[in-house]
């Protein structure tokens, strides 16, 4: 019994010792020697003299790491695949909580194909969302458009041709950080999702950006090749009444880079729509149209970047689209009041000739992250919108509307680190953008006539911000003008504008580390959307339901936005959260009317006082070495201060989306996606609820080198949309079957021709970002 007591007592104190040891912290990042970019998921070790392995970590996915341990070692050492495994020893360390590993890559990197698919396809920063377009098996082989359908934080509306954020289609679409003269949805309609790096979402955009977007910035990063060596890709689809076939690749000498792409694609469509409407004098009328649409797009890219000597780098680039398509809506109505059933046949097609000219030089000096860049963008865009339209294949009228729009863009960035914590950025841009309508319209028995509207829009910017780090605190406050001016002519009602508006946007954002693990992120900004072409223009193509009518008497609408973020990333959990307040002032809405033809005439109107509160959730979990799954969810609501114009002044939406991703073996994955959109509320209509589910599968062959990818949307089929229309002079309800959201197949391929093995070449890490280091 004694010695029992007495070896029990020992254990105890043995347990105490052994407890009572320092318990040490030790943070640091793994970047790659190479192209200083960070590595995540290496593996951190640590070891004695004699070799045993003790403890050890592993970096996340921004190649951060921290490990607690109270064991005794002293060397570390790090791995990852496709690189060298690098030995540190204890002694060497002077900061144990600030150590820089930097890992050198092996000569064959082929596995870091496989590990760059499975990474985290979303990052987190100080004032932005970044989504990794090629790590989702979602969106292989679609168009940006349909990429975005994958994307819960971006709601897409077909049925209007918009694109929201946060409940509101005031949104800012770049490419590659510059404004393009087109379309929002069109434009991302001829951009194959093949040819995009990453989707920045800047709900809280700081003050170095352009002050419009209400609701925020979606910034499309297209993919820019500068491997050394020849690099060859070859992308092709075929799907459901869709095909397309691409290449892309560079050849690097070091001192030159040749970069270069092209691609086509074709589609048809018929999505199918039923309109029912009832008016206030109770006549009613009933609408099927098929909506019959086939499509041509191709695309081209060459681009030179000349390394002229370790601080001076100059590029240029030109890109050209051919984007053509082609409607034949030959719609039936029946249940009219008052007279028989009829049809009525539109005969349209759309040409879209767009070419981009880009040019930038980088002066980077001997201080790490102090530099000067310029750049120069013209994007110069040509429409055509033919059509004619039939009532029982009597001809009534042709309609042709030409549009040209060119945009000048200068801008110009400084950069300079004044010491490791305080970093100071200023820069200035210029934009302007020239735009001609012309609209001939011809009745039948008639000439003809010829109407013109031209616009003129300038933009000047200059910005200031000052980056600050205090131990794990991280301000960023920033301040922009903009002097904004507008004139306009229109011959169909001899009618001008002349604009001019001057204005201050101030931008604080602020995040605290509680430790690598914790983030907390506060923002603020101060946005504006102007009256522009889009609200002025009269000369819009509508279709026999709708028409639009230009508002030449707008004021700028403005919003205040406050943000609040927290992320938590675990072992084997991950979660975000978001919450806004939006003030907008002034606000710019869509309002309905009827003419006596029963045409549903829209125009944008100021509508007062909007109050916008929102909160965003994600959660990844990881339930084993093979499964990974992530719950994301959003709600939006906006309340609408005392006003006659709109039907409903609560306005809601929200999303939620399960997505699992099984690594079946280490050639093949798959995803299953479930996406539940509940009832949305706007100002003058809702969509009833839907879901969907989507599936897809992914397999390499050849040494990674041919990836192969299947599809399946909609799997379920039942994924209408079900919009309900109120006025004050009709009710309306629409039935709409998208073929691209709705039940259909697509089937890619890419495979690598060739690959050099030597890694990419460390330059300009601001890649369209601005390089915000701090973020």
């Amino acid at each position: 019994m004694i010695r029992t007591v007495v070896v029990m007592f020992f254990f105890f104190i043995g347990s105490l010792i052994t407890t009572s040891q320092e318990v040490r912290t030790f943070r640091g990042t793994v970047i790659d020697v190479v192209t200083k970019e960070i590595i995540p998921f290496a593996t951190i070790a640590v070891y004695n003299d004699k070799n045993e392995l003790l403890d050890g970590a592993s970096t996340n996915d921004r190649g951060h790491f921290q490990l607690k341990t109270n064991k005794r070692f002293t060397y570390f050492e790090i791995s990852f695949i496709g690189y060298e495994n690098f030995v540190k020893r204890l002694s060497e360390i002077n900061d144990l909580t600030n150590i820089s590993i930097e890992l050198k890559p092996t000569v064959s990197n082929l596995e870091e194909v496989v590990v760059e698919a499975g990474r985290t396809t979303t990052q987190l920063k100080i004032d932005r969302k970044i989504i990794d377009i090629g790590a989702d098996i979602q969106q292989s082989g679609t168009t940006a458009l349909e990429a975005f359908d994958q994307i819960v934080d971006i709601q897409t509306d077909l049925g209007t041709g918009s694109i929201s954020l946060r409940g509101s289609d005031n949104v800012r679409l770049l490419i590659n950080g510059k404004p393009s003269s087109m379309d929002a949805v069109e434009l991302l309609e001829q951009i194959p999702s093949s040819t995009i790096k990453s989707v920045e979402i800047i709900t809280s955009p700081s003050a170095k950006y352009q002050a419009d977007g209400l609701s925020g910035v979606i910034n499309v990063i297209l993919k820019r090749n500068l491997n050394t060596g020849l690099n060859l890709n070859l992308n092709s689809s075929v799907g459901t009444k869709r095909y397309g076939y691409g290449i892309d690749g560079n050849y690097n000498l070091s001192f030159v880079n040749l970069r270069f792409n092209a691609s086509q694609s074709g589609r048809e469509m018929d999505s199918k729509q039923t309109i029912d409407r009832t008016f206030l004098n109770g006549n009613t009328q009933s609408i099927f149209t098929p909506h019959d649409f086939n499509g041509l797009v191709r695309k081209g890219t060459v681009g030179l970047d000349f390394f002229i000597d370790k601080y001076n780098e100059f590029s240029i680039g030109f890109d050209y689209t051919d984007d053509y398509h082609s409607f034949y809506n030959n719609s039936q109505y029946f249940n009219v009041t008052d007279r028989n059933d009829f049809v009525y046949t539109r005969n349209s097609a759309h040409s879209h000739l767009t070419s981009v000219f880009n040019a930038n030089y980088r002066k980077a000096f001997r201080k790490e992250g102090h530099f000067l860049e310029i750049d120069y963008n013209l994007n110069d865009n040509k429409n055509e919108y033919p059509a004619s339209d039939f009532e029982d294949a009597v001809f009534l009228f042709d309609q042709i509307i030409e549009e040209d729009n060119t945009i000048h863009a200068i801008s110009l960035d400084y950069v300079l680190p004044v010491s490791e914590k305080i970093q100071i950025e200023t820069g200035a841009s210029w934009n302007r953008s020239d735009t001609k309508n012309q609209q001939f319209f011809r009745a039948n028995n008639t000439t003809g006539a010829l109407d013109t509207f031209d616009y003129e829009e300038e933009l000047l910017g200059i910005y200031g911000l000052a980056k600050f780090s205090a131990q794990n605190l991280d301000w960023q406050v920033g301040l922009r003008y903009e002097d904004f001016s507008s004139t306009s002519q229109n011959t169909l009602n001899l009618s001008t504008t002349d604009l001019d508006f001057s204005n201050f946007f101030p931008s604080i954002h602020v995040s605290y580390k509680f430790n690598e693990d914790n983030t907390i992120g506060l923002g603020y900004s101060k946005r504006v959307s102007r009256p522009n072409l889009h609200h002025i223009n009269p000369f819009q193509l509508g279709n026999p339901f709708f028409r639009f009518d230009g508002n030449p008497e707008l004021k700028p609408e403005s919003s205040d936005n406050i943000e609040l973020n927290y992320q938590n990333n675990g072992e084997k959990i991950n979660w975000s959260l978001a919450t806004f307040y939006r003030y907008r002032k002034d606000v710019i809405l869509w309002v309905n009317d009827i003419e006596d033809n029963n045409v549903q005439v829209i125009s944008f109107q100021n509508i007062g006082v909007n109050h916008s509160f929102g909160v965003e959730t994600t959660v990844k979990y990881k339930f084993a070495k093979f499964w990974d799954t992530a719950l994301t969810g959003n709600y939006y609501y906006t309340a609408i201060d005392d006003n006659n114009l709109v039907t409903w002044d609560e306005l809601y939406s929200s999303n939620l989306q399960l997505k699992n991703t099984f690594k079946i073996s280490k050639k093949i994955s798959t995803d299953i996606t479930y996406r539940h959109m509940p009832r949305r509320q706007n100002a003058f209509n809702f969509i009833e609820p839907r879901h969907r589910v989507d599936w897809a599968l992914r397999a390499k062959f050849l040494k990674n080198k041919l990836t192969a990818n299947l599809r399946v949307i909609d799997v379920l089929d039942n994924n209408l949309m079900k919009r309900n229309t109120r006025t004050t002079e009709f009710n309306q309800r629409t039935v709409w079957k998208f073929q691209s959201q709705t039940l259909g197949f697509l089937f890619s391929l890419n495979y690598m021709l060739f690959k050099n093995e030597n890694k990419e070449r460390n330059r300009k890490k601001r890649e369209y970002r601005h390089n915000d280091s701090n973020n």
